[in-house]
């Protein structure tokens, strides 16, 4: 088979949302065609299905590379609850290395930046809680108060790993294996530090884990209720934020780990992913007509200026 080049960062290179960018440009190309229209917003209503329609044509038109897709998929099944959960990516595999878009994975820039970058470790920690963890185990936010407000992050980390050495000796006591966990630490910039943990639920009273914190006087604990199609998406989604770049998760070494993913160069033809791109019902139905059983929770497209070729992200549950 002729050597293909995909061995790029593709998030930093698919940075731009396809319907954002698309209503952005036709909605400028408006206003320059209609400089004294004075209701514009209600003008453009009127137009914007059209425009958007030629921005999308114009765009394909611009491709300057030859390219085919390359779909990997990464499925992950929930050791409790048996429910599979499935992540697609369709990104484009080059003909000539020249055409590859060019990144820079060492770049310190914006905040921005910092955000994308952080984007697949905070999807790997979304896969990890939707295989570990499930109906009545523990999310909880944990805090210090004014007594005990750690002078570091080091300190903090120490604090919450000695919190979690308490919980397993106790757990030992009991004849159970240790706590799985996923923790992240919100500690700069923030009025009041904190840190959320998702933890194992068996053999553990929220009174007493509460009381085996001991460094403030109002801990939240609560039992996991898995949302019926998403999962843990939504929660892990939640204690994954980084609004400052200053959260930090760490997880339990007994964590069942995310499966490698599987990589294909046929799922998805050239032309089908640029009409997947353009509707999201027809992105819809190829996804799920493609794996079947599955039902699309949502999904995201992108993609790059200079290549005028897209980058598709969609998340599917089969029960």
């Amino acid at each position: 088979m002729k050597r293909r080049y995909d061995n790029y960062d593709y998030d930093e290179a698919y940075q731009y949302e396809l319907n954002k960018e698309i209503e952005k440009a036709a909605k400028e190309q408006f206003r320059k065609e209609n400089p004294l229209v004075d209701d514009f917003e209600e003008q453009w209503k009127e137009q914007q299905e059209k425009l958007e329609e030629w921005e999308y044509e114009k765009l394909l038109k611009e491709g300057r590379v030859n390219c085919l897709y390359r779909t990997s998929t990464i499925k992950c099944r929930n050791i409790k609850s048996g429910k599979e959960f499935a992540e697609v990516m369709i990104y484009p595999s080059f003909c000539n290395r020249k055409d590859m878009p060019r990144t820079r994975k060492k770049r310190e820039t914006k905040q921005a930046q910092k955000n994308l970058n952080d984007k697949n470790a905070r999807r790997n920690l979304i896969r990890l809680a939707n295989i570990n963890f499930g109906a009545g185990d523990i999310w909880a936010t944990f805090g210090w108060d004014d007594e005990h407000i750690p002078d570091s992050k080091d300190r903090a980390k120490k604090d919450v790993t000695n919190f979690i050495k308490r919980v397993n000796r106790k757990r030992k006591k009991q004849g159970l294996e240790n706590i799985k966990y996923i923790y992240v630490l919100a500690i700069d910039n923030y009025t009041r530090p904190h840190f959320h943990i998702l933890m194992s639920g068996d053999g553990i009273d929220r009174d007493e884990l509460e009381e085996m914190w001991g460094k403030c006087k109002r801990p939240n604990t609560r039992r996991v209720k898995p949302d019926e199609n998403s999962g843990l998406i939504g929660l892990a989604e939640y204690i994954s934020r980084n609004p400052h770049g200053t959260k930090r998760w760490h997880s339990s070494k007994n964590l069942e780990r995310v499966p490698e993913p599987t990589r294909s160069y046929s799922k998805f033809k050239k032309r089908k992913v640029e009409r997947m791109a353009k509707n999201y019902e027809v992105l819809k139905q190829n996804i799920e007509k493609e794996y079947m059983k599955y039902r699309m929770l949502d999904a995201e497209v992108r993609y790059n200026k200079i290549t005028a070729a897209f980058y598709i992200y969609a998340r599917m549950v089969r029960d």
